[in-house]
């Protein structure tokens, strides 16, 4: 009884590890995706070459992945691969703040508010939500065929503004699936894998958001 009840205390006690290691490592990629951001206002080359930039972030998430059963570089990767998405979302955040002082607070408070509150359903209710996984990766594909199309063909602001709120849905629905993932099925040696999983839901959904304001957001 009592080793059962020990090794019990330890699968427990092993499992809230793994989960605070992975929204630790999240905090501070978050942080670091902040940081480069800020660095990086003004540099006309994310603005240049924005299909370069998303090669780069694309190779970062395979780097990131590769590397993270090695200790102390999987950090380091981690935290590099969250200072080049704030590099590459530095001129939309940019073009917002030039716009509109208070709306990229707005929209990076939004994005923390819908984190947290559908972090903590999840949580909470103990729901499965791997029924999802149909319905977020194929709006995933329509999303970035959609995208694609009207970046080369269309140029719509309306179909631009309704990609933005399609994709703060989307991405929600992609927090509440990955959540429910790794409370369920990642071993606990996966904390970066997690972490990163999570980073990109953060870092997409606050894109939409931040675009969706910029386009409804009026001058100061």
């Amino acid at each position: 009884m009592n080793v059962a009840t020990m090794t019990t205390s330890q699968v427990a006690d092993d499992r809230i590890g793994f989960l605070g290691k992975t929204y630790g490592m999240l905090a501070l990629c978050i942080a670091a995706g902040s940081i480069g951001a800020y660095m990086s206002m003004g540099f006309a080359f994310p603005q240049e070459h924005p299909f370069m930039m998303l090669f780069v972030m694309i190779g970062g998430i395979f780097l990131v992945q590769g590397v993270r059963h090695i200790p102390g570089i999987n950090f380091i990767a981690l935290l590099a691969f969250g200072a080049i998405t704030g590099m590459a979302i530095s001129p939309l955040v940019g073009m917002v703040a030039a716009k509109s002082g208070t709306l990229v607070t707005q929209a990076f408070m939004t994005t923390a508010v819908a984190f947290v509150s559908l972090t903590a359903y999840t949580f909470i209710s103990r729901r499965d939500f791997s029924f999802l996984k149909g319905f977020v990766w194929t709006g995933l594909i329509a999303m970035i065929v959609l995208g694609l199309s009207n970046y080369f063909f269309f140029e719509s602001p309306l179909l631009s503004l309704s990609l933005s709120g399609i994709g703060v849905l989307l991405f929600s629905a992609f927090i509440l699936y990955d959540t429910s993932n790794i409370l369920r099925d990642y071993p606990n040696d996966e904390y970066i894998s997690a972490a990163l999983t999570l980073y990109l839901d953060v870092f997409l959904l606050f894109q939409h958001v931040l675009a969706m304001f910029g386009m409804l957001g009026g001058d100061d």
